[in-house]
C-alpha cells in the first residue's frame, strides 16, 4: 500500500488552541510512529502568526526556534562529516537515537521575523525527479535484468536496449515520479519564494498577512504543462523509472 501512488489527500483545518497544539506536536514529532509508514515524512501544513505588540514574547519565540534549528543543523553536520556512507549514518543514529526518523530530525522550523511578509499561499507540488544517466551503466543494468527475466519481458527489454543504444548520451534522461508534497509560496518585500512546508511556518509581525489555505489534493486534476517545457520522447520504462530522450 505504501508504495502505491497517492490519489487523494483530504485537508482538515484547525485554528486557535487546537492549531497551536497540533503545531507543537509536529515540531516534537521526531520518531517512528507504528501507525504510519517509515518511508514517508509526516507533514503538518500551516501558519502560526503572532503579533509581537500583542503577545510580548516574540523575541523569546524567535530565540527558541533559532536554538532548535542550530541543534538540528549541528547533529546533521556531525553525522555527515563523521560517517561517510548512508548505512553508517543510519546505524549511528539508530544507536544513539533509537527510533528516530532522519527526515524529521533534520528538517528546520521556518520562522519569519523581519516583518515583511505580504502573503503565504499553500499549494501541492507535483514534481518529477529528472536525472542524466551514464549511458553504458544504464545499458548494463538493463542487460543484467534481461538475463534474469522470463520470456514475456525479454522483447520489451531488448527493444529498450536498442532505443537507448541509438540515442546520444547527452539526450538521455531518467524520470522518477516524486511523491506529492505541500509547499508555500511566500511573498516577502515584493519577492516571491517557494519553500517546502512540512511543518507550520511561524510569522512574527504586526502587519497583516494574506493567507491562502491548502486545498484537498486530487490526482485526477490535470497539471498544466509549461509552455517552455522541452518536448521529450519516451523510450520505455525500467525499474520504476521512465527513460526519455530530449533532443538537443
Amino acid at each position: 500500500m505504501e508504495n502505491e501512488p497517492v490519489n487523494k489527500i483530504v485537508v482538515t483545518e484547525q485554528t486557535g488552541r487546537e492549531a497551536l497544539e497540533l503545531a507543537a506536536h509536529s515540531y516534537r514529532d521526531l520518531h517512528i510512529n507504528p501507525d504510519y509508514s517509515q518511508k514517508s515524512a509526516r507533514r503538518t501544513v500551516g501558519v502560526l502568526w503572532f503579533s509581537p505588540s500583542r503577545i510580548g514574547v516574540a523575541d523569546e519565540i524567535a530565540a527558541t526556534v533559532e536554538r532548535i534549528n542550530a541543534a538540528k543543523a549541528g547533529i546533521e553536520e556531525f553525522i555527515i562529516s563523521t560517517y561517510p556512507t548512508r548505512q553508517e549514518r543510519f546505524e549511528a543514529l539508530r544507536a544513539d537515537c533509537p527510533g528516530v526518523m532522519t527526515l524529521h530530525l533534520y528538517r528546520q522550523i521556518r520562522c519569519y521575523t523581519n516583518g515583511d511578509i505580504d502573503s503565504i499561499r499553500f499549494t501541492w507540488q507535483r514534481k518529477d525527479s529528472l536525472k542524466k544517466p551514464v549511458k553504458e551503466e544504464l545499458l548494463q543494468r538493463i542487460r543484467e535484468e534481461l538475463e534474469r527475466s522470463g520470456p514475456d519481458y525479454q522483447l520489451p527489454l531488448e527493444q529498450l536496449i536498442q532505443k537507448i543504444a541509438s540515442t546520444p548520451e547527452p539526450y538521455l534522461r531518467e524520470r522518477r515520479e516524486v511523491k506529492v508534497q505541500p509547499v508555500a509560496n511566500v511573498m516577502a518585500a515584493g519577492v516571491l519564494k517557494t519553500v517546502t512546508a512540512p511543518m507550520p511556518l511561524i510569522v512574527l509581525q504586526d502587519k497583516d498577512v494574506q493567507l491562502k489555505l491548502l486545498r484537498n489534493f486530487d490526482a485526477s486534476e490535470q497539471r498544466k504543462t509549461r509552455s517552455d517545457k522541452a518536448a521529450s520522447e519516451i523510450l520505455g520504462t525500467f525499474g520504476g523509472v521512465t527513460i526519455e530522450s530530449f533532443p538537443g
